[in-house]
């Protein structure tokens, strides 16, 4: 019973809660965003059970359709499905049973979010995919995890206003940077198993890159700032922002798999701080 307990423990990713943070920041964000600072308390409990349930579906539908990849790679090749521990049915009741839950939190949105959910469930159930045969599947990511952005504004303002658009854009470049230095650990292993990756396909340009992504997403918020007429507040933690950025760029050694995925987790903070530049721009 315990061995099984911690089987399905570890097939959602429990142990490693990064990836739940990384889609809940943007989404809180927007939800400070779209309802102008003032977001009510049933609906910020929503996108963070959303953000887990759906986080979880998406890991077990990723380790169901990449068991065969990931039997190969020294990473993954001890997971759950790849090991066989979990078999295949059970990880799709599992699938089934996360979706119910999420679709029950839909009952409290309105329609448009529940519209904008089921394209949620499209992109979920096609991004294991991308890296088969789309060259970076990391801009595929990069709109899966902005999803939560557009649910905001869809709840709060039935329509997608150009803040929308730019919070966007500032979360899909994010994604990007974050989600190519983590490819950067695993490009020896997708190179030999011929799957594709951002890290592959600008490799040797890997900073340039990075850079362009940060500039991007300090841009569009300073754009957002600006739209919004927000508080000075609101660009000082900018600052703070740019400082994170500019730490872990050059804190960090990316021939060093070790260090890129440390590179990785440490966007975390600077979700939060992005998020925190929302919370005193109402202030």
């Amino acid at each position: 019973m315990f061995n099984a307990l911690k089987n399905y423990f570890l097939l959602l990713r429990m142990d490693k809660p990064i990836g739940v943070y990384l889609l809940l920041w943007p989404s809180l964000s927007a939800l400070w965003l779209a309802s102008s600072g003032v977001p009510d308390l049933d609906v910020i409990i929503i996108f963070c059970f959303g953000s887990l349930l759906l986080r979880s579906a998406g890991v077990v539908v990723n380790d169901i359709l990449d068991q065969e990849i990931d039997r190969k790679v020294l990473r993954t090749f001890n997971r759950p499905i790849a090991n066989r521990s979990i078999s295949n049915i059970e990880a799709w009741i599992l699938v089934i049973l996360l979706l119910i839950a999420a679709a029950f939190l839909l009952l409290f949105l309105n329609l448009l979010s529940f519209y904008l959910a089921l394209f949620c469930l499209v992109l979920i159930g096609t991004y294991p995919l991308m890296k088969r045969f789309f060259f970076a599947p990391q801009f595929y990511l990069g709109v899966c995890y902005s999803m939560g952005i557009f649910l905001a504004f869809a709840n709060y303002q039935n329509s997608f206003p150009l803040s929308c658009w730019l919070l966007f854009f500032t979360n899909f470049f994010w994604v990007l940077g974050y989600d190519t230095v983590y490819a950067i650990s695993d490009r020896k292993d997708d190179l030999a198993i011929k799957v594709k990756s951002s890290a592959i396909f600008f490799q040797g340009k890997e900073l340039v890159l990075l850079w362009a992504c940060y500039l991007l997403l300090i841009t569009f918020l300073f754009l957002i700032g600006i739209l919004n007429s927000f508080s000075l507040l609101y660009f000082l933690t900018l600052l703070l922002n740019i400082s994170l950025i500019i730490f872990f760029m050059f804190s960090t050694n990316f021939n060093k798999p070790s260090e890129c995925s440390l590179f990785f987790k440490r966007n975390n903070w600077l979700g939060f701080g992005i998020f925190l530049s929302f919370i005193v721009a109402y202030i």
